[in-house]
C-alpha cells in the first residue's frame, strides 16, 4: 500500500496564496466591471437628460407651427394677405419634431412593440433577446443617421434651398433631423452598452428594467399623473402618515 508524501507548512502556505490571489482577482474583475457599468448607466443618463430636453423643444416647435398656421388662416381671412410659407415651415417642424423626440421616447419605453412571444421566454434568454432587439435597432438608425448626414453635406455642397418664397436652406432643417436622429443613436449605444454589462454582471433583472415595454400600470400611472389624480398605493399629498421625503433628493442628468 502506497503513502502518500507528507503535506510540509509550505505547500499549504502556496495553496493559501493562490486562493487568495484567485479570490484578489475575481474582486478586481468585479470592481473593474462594475466600474465600467457607471460609467456607461453616466452616458445613458446623461444622452436621457439630453432627449427629454430636446422632446420639449419639439414639443414648443409644434406649438409655435400651430400658432404659425392660425396666424396665416387670420390674416388670409381678415387682413388679405398670407405669409406663403406655412406649408414648408409645418413640414419641416414636422420632420424636426419627430426627429427629436426618438430620444425622449426610448428613454421613456413609449415606442410600440409588440412582445407577447418574448414574455414567454425565462429571463436569462429573454434578457439577451431584447439586448440583440437593441442591437438591431442600432444598426438601422446609424444607418439612418449616415444617410440623414450625407444628405446635410449635399446640401451644404450645392447650396441647396427650397422653392418657397423664403428659399430657406435646405441644410438647416435638414441638420436639425440629422442631430435628433444622431442623438438617438447614440442614447441607443449607450443603452446597449450598459444592459451588456449588466447582463455579463449577471444582474439582467437590472437591465431589462431598462428594456422592457411598459406595463398597463406604468400607463395608468402616467395618465393619473398628468391629470393630477392620485396614483393607487401612494399617499396622497396631504396625508399625515404619508413618509416624510428627503430634502435635497438626488438628481441625476
Amino acid at each position: 500500500m502506497s503513502r502518500g508524501r507528507p503535506v510540509r507548512p509550505r505547500d499549504l502556505t502556496a495553496a493559501t496564496g493562490a486562493a487568495s490571489a484567485d479570490e484578489a482577482g475575481g474582486a478586481g474583475g468585479t470592481s473593474m466591471l462594475n466600474t465600467l457599468i457607471d460609467v456607461a448607466g453616466l452616458g445613458r443618463r446623461s444622452m436621457a437628460w439630453l432627449g427629454t430636453v430636446m422632446g420639449y423643444v419639439a414639443g414648443w416647435g409644434f406649438i409655435a407651427t400651430a400658432g404659425l398656421i392660425t396666424f396665416d388662416v387670420l390674416a388670409r381671412r381678415f387682413l388679405g394677405f398670407s405669409t406663403q410659407a406655412t406649408t414648408e415651415l409645418s413640414g419641416y417642424a414636422l420632420a424636426f419634431g419627430i426627429a427629436w423626440g426618438l430620444a425622449h421616447t426610448l428613454s421613456m419605453r413609449a415606442h410600440v412593440r409588440i412582445d407577447v412571444v418574448v414574455n414567454l421566454f425565462p429571463p436569462r434568454i429573454r434578457h439577451w433577446l431584447h439586448l440583440t432587439s437593441l442591437a438591431f435597432l442600432a444598426v438601422l438608425v446609424g444607418y439612418l443617421f449616415y444617410g440623414a448626414w450625407t444628405l446635410v453635406e449635399e446640401s451644404l455642397l450645392f447650396n441647396a434651398t427650397d422653392i418657397s418664397v423664403i428659399r430657406t436652406p435646405l441644410a438647416i432643417p435638414q441638420g436639425l433631423w440629422a442631430f435628433g436622429i444622431g442623438a438617438f443613436f447614440l442614447l441607443i449605444l449607450a443603452l446597449l452598452v450598459e444592459c451588456l454589462l449588466l447582463i455579463l454582471a449577471g444582474r439582467g433583472n437590472e437591465a431589462e428594467l431598462l428594456l422592457h415595454s411598459r406595463s398597463y400600470q406604468e400607463e395608468v400611472a402616467e395618465v393619473l399623473e398628468a391629470v393630477g389624480e392620485p396614483i393607487p398605493g401612494e399617499p396622497l399629498p396631504d396625508d399625515p402618515n404619508a413618509p416624510a421625503k428627503t430634502a435635497n433628493p438626488e438628481v441625476k442628468p
